[in-house]
């Protein structure tokens, strides 16, 4: 079946994006830049509006946060793991613990990097060829969880399920995107719309979305 996709831009989503809920997509996704922006305050702003069952996140790795003693436990040991600080998602767990909505990971321990690779990547340190395979090797298995755990937990509920993830897994004709229908997308973009995965030269940055849906679209 064609594909019929719709990008427009959106600085600030408010009331105007109300209506897509009830369009009822199944899958919701957020963008993130790992930090070059203040990710959560798009977060925030569509789990408030939606008020999903689950959010799903690539920056919880492996871990389930799906009872109160799990929060708590986190919250209290302030501790996710080698390649991902707490304080990169401290304000995601305390939203979620706070509305009671599950969190859950949906990517390997340290992102399935071993200790050597651990080291280098939070370095910046160049890697050899062997390594560059190996990474390659390791997204696309990663790919696949992502995809795994978005499909598992959808039919877990009937409420939109909001993932949220690096923006290079949103990029035109990446896995998820050409693996699902029925999806809305949030991403940073800069002034001509395109994704951005690293900072740009536009100082502002805006959001943009993408839709996808073969049975409906809506603008």
């Amino acid at each position: 079946m064609k594909e019929s996709i719709i990008v427009e831009q959106a600085s600030n989503i408010g009331c105007k994006n109300k209506p897509f809920i009830k369009m009822n997509f199944s899958f919701v996704f957020i963008g993130t830049t790992h930090g070059f922006i203040d990710d959560f305050i798009k977060q925030k702003e569509i789990i408030n509006l939606i008020n999903p069952e689950f959010v799903l996140c690539e920056n919880l790795e492996n871990l389930f946060l799906d009872t109160k003693k799990k929060f708590e436990d986190i919250l209290k040991n302030k501790t996710v793991s080698n390649m991902t600080s707490f304080d990169e998602i401290k304000n995601l767990i305390e939203l979620c613990y706070n509305k009671n909505i599950k969190l859950i990971g949906i990517d390997l321990a340290n992102f399935g990097f071993d200790e050597i690779l651990q080291k280098k990547i939070n370095k910046q340190e160049k890697l050899s060829k062997d390594e560059e395979k190996k990474i390659e090797d390791i997204l696309k298995l990663r790919d696949k969880i992502h995809l795994d755990k978005t499909l598992e937990y959808k039919n877990k509920t009937n409420r939109p399920l909001v993932i949220i993830i690096g923006s290079w897994h949103l990029r035109e004709h990446s896995f998820l995107r050409d693996s699902l229908d029925n999806y809305k997308i949030f991403f940073p973009c800069d002034n001509k719309g395109n994704l951005l995965i690293e900072p740009g030269k536009d100082k502002k940055i805006e959001y943009c979305e993408i839709i996808k849906n073969d049975k409906k679209i809506k603008t």
